[in-house]
């Protein structure tokens, strides 16, 4: 990554940190597509256990604003919830119970 990726990362980070119930972004990288070159910058937030599924899709929606407010103009942004980043339980487990 160049220094204005890095800077970019950094600044994409500390704002994901602030929107309510992110626990930690334990990732932020920005790359380039192949073939077009369009930036890319995927997010991989911690997420409390028990949040409802229907808040999980909020806090996604939120990170994804955040992100591109900072994030270089028309880059995508890829955003991965690990609901349970913390807990010994998987992810997936956490998700499939919230839909039964």
């Amino acid at each position: 990554m160049s220094n204005n990726e890095v800077d970019a990362a950094t600044a994409i980070g500390q704002a994901v940190g602030k929107v309510r119930n992110v626990r930690a972004v334990s990732t932020v990288r920005i790359g380039r597509e192949d073939g077009s070159g369009r930036v890319l910058v995927v997010i991989r937030v911690g997420l409390p256990p028990l949040l409802a599924l229907t808040d999980v899709v909020n806090v996604i929606a939120h990170v994804q604003l955040a992100a591109a407010r900072i994030a270089p103009k028309g880059a995508a942004v890829f955003v991965e919830p690990d609901v349970a980043h913390d807990e010994a339980t998987p992810t997936e487990t956490i998700v499939i119970r919230g839909m039964e």
